[in-house]
């Protein structure tokens, strides 16, 4: 009986060591690096971006997984954004922003108004389907915090509204809807809503201050 529990053990060991290996091996991205001076450092295809999470670097990996690979370390606050995608499909392209507040956050979409972001505490990884990863431990270990966040035009930073994970309570609703009370027809939607939380702020694609 010992015997067969053991073995279950380490088998659940490995699967959990496995999904780690395969989300980290995904937050391994092509793509460009906007700096905040103006320059852009561009992937070529031996070229690998290490994704960054909290207020990490970024890793640029020039001539990746080869004898003489170079990495090169930039930090958050050189850096305007990150547009990435998985080498398996360019066609799906992932952008990353760094909150000075919050750190890293990947971009769920943005209009000339708002931007809605979502913040992991573990980071984020880009799977061969396009599909963004919002890298998490599980089982034996622990689930990473995440975050949705806001950020008008003209704002300084992004602010935080409520987890990404969960339905969208009226909590949530109500932090929304203060959020984008220059609109009063927007945040009325936004707190009668009764649609999950990223459905709740895809309505933001609609958000028009003043009117």
């Amino acid at each position: 009986m010992k015997k067969h529990l053991a073995i279950k053990i380490l088998l659940l060991i490995i699967l959990c060591l496995s999904t780690l290996s395969m989300t980290n091996a995904s937050s391994f991205v092509v793509g460009r690096i906007y700096m905040k001076n103006g320059s852009v450092i561009e992937c070529t295809e031996k070229d690998r971006i290490k994704l960054p999470k909290r207020l990490g670097d970024a890793v640029f990996l020039r001539n990746a997984y080869r004898k003489n690979e170079v990495r090169e370390r930039f930090k958050a606050d050189q850096i305007d954004s990150i547009i990435a995608w998985n080498p398996a499909t360019p066609e799906h392209i992932r952008k990353f922003v760094p909150s000075e507040s919050l750190g890293w956050l990947w971009i769920y979409f943005e209009t000339p108004q708002i931007s809605v972001g979502v913040y992991s505490a573990k980071g984020y990884g880009i799977g061969t389907n396009g599909g963004i990863l919002i890298l998490q431990r599980r089982r034996l270990l622990f689930h990473s915090k995440t975050a949705y966040c806001l950020k008008k035009a003209g704002d300084d930073d992004f602010v935080a509204v409520g987890k990404a994970a969960g339905k969208a309570n009226n909590t949530f609703r109500e932090k929304v809807a203060e959020y984008v009370s220059d609109d009063p027809d927007m945040a009325d939607a936004i707190l009668h809503s009764k649609t999950r939380r990223d459905k709740t702020l895809l309505m933001l694609e609609n958000y028009k201050p003043g009117e």
